[in-house]
């Protein structure tokens, strides 16, 4: 090979890593169904082993996410061990309740970091249903700041867990609908009004429990193109909504999957939710 045709062929693959986006952090959603270490007879949940917990880690690192909003989380004592056993090194903060569906954050400290404290958004708000008060939102959103190590880039997530539409156990169905509906758009328009204040480029990600929030919200989501993020229902309820970044700085949104063997059946996945994750370009 000549020196021209060596240094043509430099200049063509140079010119190819440019043009080539360069991606920087990958944040994601994770709805791990009551994950918990005791069990609970509340929610007919069994604990999750050791086993269990090896199972999830593995599919977090082919996820390829760096910081996770997880949703129905037991508390700090399970984060704890889980990290401890099956993701060392990985950090976490959530708002541990006296509940088992709590919101956490996951990330990787070799590719985050953690820009101060994560906030509590509506804890104390409420609204009103046919006369009666009810609390806002029972998951309050919360909400943190990730600076990318490798490009000092900062981001704001907004973790969520919206209301459920089921009526499933109630006695009235209807009553049961409207008051779905009604506490729904409440949320909706806190989210809406939350967009605007959080400080920019932003995410508002996780369980929204609808297969088509888009029709609710009023900022960009982003779902799966193919395949479901809640194989129990072949729908999508896990969604990354985007504030103040464009299209083109986001990669393809994508799943992985999250089942864990010995504790799902032939008709049902657990945990019931996927890992929708998306690339930010730098």
């Amino acid at each position: 090979m000549n020196k021209t045709l060596r240094r043509a062929l430099a200049a063509a693959f140079a010119m190819f890593l440019s043009a080539a986006p360069a991606f920087s952090m990958t944040i994601g959603t994770f709805n791990i169904e009551f994950f918990t270490m005791s069990g609970s007879s509340k929610d007919r949940s069994q604990p999750y082993t050791p086993a269990d917990m090896r199972e999830l880690a593995d599919s977090i690192r082919r996820s390829g996410a760096d910081v996770l909003a997880l949703q129905e989380i037991e508390g700090n004592a399970t984060m704890r061990f889980f990290t401890a056993t099956a993701l060392p090194g990985w950090k976490y903060f959530g708002n541990d309740t006296d509940g088992t569906q709590d919101l956490f954050f996951l990330w990787n400290p070799a590719k985050v970091t953690l820009v101060g404290t994560p906030q509590l958004y509506y804890a104390n708000q409420t609204g009103r249903f046919e006369g009666r008060k009810f609390k806002l939102f029972d998951r309050p959103p919360l909400v943190a700041r990730f600076k990318d190590n490798a490009s000092g880039n900062i981001y704001t997530l907004a973790n969520v867990h919206l209301k459920s539409m089921t009526t499933i156990g109630k006695s009235d169905a209807d009553a049961a609908l409207r008051y779905n509906l009604a506490k729904r758009a409440a949320q909706t328009h806190k989210l809406d009004e939350l967009a605007q204040r959080l400080e920019k480029p932003a995410f508002i990600l996780g369980d929204y429990n609808s297969p088509d929030p888009q029709k609710e919200v009023s900022f960009p989501l982003l779902g799966l193109r193919h395949g479901y993020s809640f194989d129990n229902w072949n729908n999508n309820l896990d969604y990354i909504g985007c504030v103040g970044i464009s299209r083109d700085k986001l990669g393809e949104t994508k799943e992985t999957e999250t089942r864990i063997r010995h504790r799902s059946t032939r008709r049902k996945d657990h945990p019931d939710h996927d890992i929708v994750a998306v690339e930010i370009r730098d």
